[in-house]
C-alpha cells in the first residue's frame, strides 16, 4: 500500500510569482478546550496571505501577476462638470471607454479595474491596470483625450515600482475601502478584469510532500516567508517574484 505524504502542499503560479503554502494540518474537535483550540487555529487559520485565492486581495495580487514585469497602472476620473452622479453611470461609462480603447487598439487586451469614491479623492474615479505594451503613458493620455466624456488620466506607474516591491501591494491597495452601500452599493462588484486576463491565470497544484521546506530560487527579485509551528501541526508558507529575464542582476 502506498504511503502518504506528510504535507499537503499548494502552489500557485501566476506570471514571475510563485506562492506556496506546505502544512500539517490538526483537526478541531468539540472535545478540544480553549487554549487547545487556539493553537489548532493558529496553524488552520495562518496570519499571512495564501497561496490560494482566499480573500479579494489574494485574488487581485495573482491577476495583477499576470501583467508581469509590464504592468501599468492609471487613475481615471472626471472634473466636477462631467462626473459620474451615481454608480451606474460611472460603470455604464467606463464600459463605453474599454469598448473604444479595444476598438482603437483592434483586439482585445488585458485589464484590471478598481471603482472608487470614498478615500483620498472624494469623487468617483477609477483605478486601472495594463500592459505597458497595450497602452503606454503617452497613449492612455491620447485615447482617453479623443473619447472625449471629460475623462482626465493621472500619469501611469508601473506596477512594481522597485526591485524589492510585490503585487500584494496594489492589491492590498485597492482593496482598502470598503462598500458604503450607497456611494458604492454593497451589493455592486467594486472590481473586475478582462475576460481575457482571468482566463490567462493557472488553477493551483495540489500534491503531497515527506518535506515542509519551501524552495526559493537562488536570487528571486522579491520574496517572503512565514511559519507557524506548534504541538498540534505546522504551516509554511512562502512567496517570490522571480527575475525579469530581460534584465541582468
Amino acid at each position: 500500500m502506498k504511503r502518504q505524504k506528510e504535507w499537503i502542499c499548494v502552489r500557485q503560479r501566476a506570471g514571475p510569482l510563485v506562492k506556496e503554502c506546505r502544512a500539517i494540518r490538526p483537526r478541531l474537535s468539540r472535545h478540544d478546550g480553549p487554549y487547545v483550540r487556539s493553537e489548532k487555529n493558529k496553524i488552520l487559520r495562518p496570519p499571512r496571505d495564501s497561496s490560494v485565492c482566499r480573500t479579494p486581495t489574494d485574488r487581485i495580487e495573482l491577476l495583477l501577476a499576470l501583467f508581469g514585469f509590464d504592468g501599468y497602472s492609471y487613475v481615471l476620473e472626471w472634473p466636477d462638470e462631467t462626473r459620474p452622479t451615481d454608480f451606474a453611470s460611472l460603470r455604464a461609462r467606463f464600459a463605453k471607454l474599454i469598448k473604444y480603447l479595444r476598438a482603437q487598439l483592434g483586439r482585445e487586451f488585458d485589464y484590471l479595474y478598481r471603482f472608487e469614491c470614498l478615500h483620498g479623492l472624494g469623487h468617483y474615479h477609477i483605478h486601472i491596470t495594463v500592459s505597458y505594451n497595450d497602452i503606454p503613458p503617452v497613449a492612455m493620455e491620447y485615447y482617453c483625450k479623443e473619447f472625449g466624456d471629460g475623462i482626465t488620466v493621472e500619469w501611469g506607474k508601473p506596477l512594481l515600482l522597485n526591485p524589492h516591491d510585490s503585487y500584494r501591494r496594489t492589491a492590498v491597495y485597492l482593496t482598502k475601502e470598503a462598500k458604503d452601500g450607497l456611494k458604492i452599493p454593497v451589493s455592486s462588484k467594486a472590481w473586475g478584469c478582462s475576460r481575457s486576463l482571468r482566463q490567462r491565470l493557472p488553477l493551483p497544484e495540489h500534491f503531497g510532500s515527506d518535506s515542509g521546506v519551501i524552495e526559493f530560487p537562488e536570487r528571486p527579485r522579491a520574496c517572503g516567508r512565514c511559519t507557524v509551528d506548534n504541538a498540534f501541526g505546522h504551516y509554511h508558507y512562502g512567496w517570490y517574484i522571480k527575475q525579469d529575464p530581460r534584465h541582468f542582476v
